[in-house]
């Protein structure tokens, strides 16, 4: 019969209780060191942004038009300016409303100030939105757009404004939690060739409607283009749409 050794059960215990402290002590740095790095990891995302329904800017830039007396892109450029407002249906659609003010200037005309607004209804290609907890969100976002404006002071005794159609691209970019960047262009195509207006009756009978296609021929309109970049400001804060608060009531 083997004899009992007790201070060699005795070492045994000492040793098995130690490296059970020693792998418990092991568990315990791993998971202190989880929960860190996820506290870090939570600590480190950006913060979400509030979210606001519509926002109110100004642009600026230049404009030129395209007709009998310019042919050219980005020819005999002169200041535009403009605001606007802009509706939030959701992170992609939109609508936009904007007065602007610019002058005609050709090869050789140069006509009197104009004033215009328009309508517009934007699709943007991403999310717009700064929200790091939903997938496909981005600050940034190109945006496509078409609507319907009407424009006055084209010629004397002009009775009521005429019809156009902006169509054009942007780019929004949102700076801070309620700053918004907006580069646009924009081209508003007329549905009438007279864009030239009527300073003297040589140059009416030359650039406006010389051809008399005036309604039968979409190609044959004056179009006025706008290149501008400017600022908003979002207003109109929407309610928290968190499903943690309904979870905990």
């Amino acid at each position: 019969m083997t004899k009992f050794n007790r201070k060699k059960h005795v070492d045994s215990l000492i040793t098995y209780s130690h490296r059970c402290s020693m792998k418990f002590k092991l568990i315990r740095s791993v998971i202190l060191v989880v929960f860190a790095l996820n506290a870090l990891q939570i600590w480190a995302q950006p913060p979400v942004l509030d979210e606001y329904k519509a926002e109110v800017g100004i642009n600026g830039g230049g404009s030129f038009y395209l007709g009998e007396d310019n042919g050219l892109l980005f020819n005999h450029i002169s200041p535009d300016l403009s605001t606007f407002v802009r509706y939030r249906l959701n992170t992609r659609l939109a609508f936009r409303a904007e007065f602007s003010s610019t002058n005609v200037v050709g090869n050789t005309i140069t006509n009197r100030l104009l004033y215009f607004g328009d309508v517009c209804g934007e699709f943007n290609f991403f999310d717009l939105e700064q929200n790091p907890y939903k997938r496909f969100s981005k600050p940034f976002s190109p945006y496509i757009f078409l609507g319907m404006g009407m424009i006055t002071d084209i010629y004397t005794g002009q009775n009521a404004p005429e019809f156009y159609i902006p169509f054009g691209i942007g780019f929004k970019l949102k700076l801070a939690n309620r700053l918004n960047l907006n580069v646009q262009w924009c081209n508003r195509l007329l549905l009438a060739d007279n864009l030239e207006g009527d300073t003297s009756p040589s140059i009416s009978s030359k650039f406006n409607n010389p051809n008399n296609l005036n309604g039968t021929n979409m190609l044959n309109n004056d179009i006025l283009s706008t290149f501008t970049i400017g600022i908003s400001y979002d207003f109109w804060k929407k309610e928290c749409s968190c499903l943690n608060i309904n979870n905990h009531k």
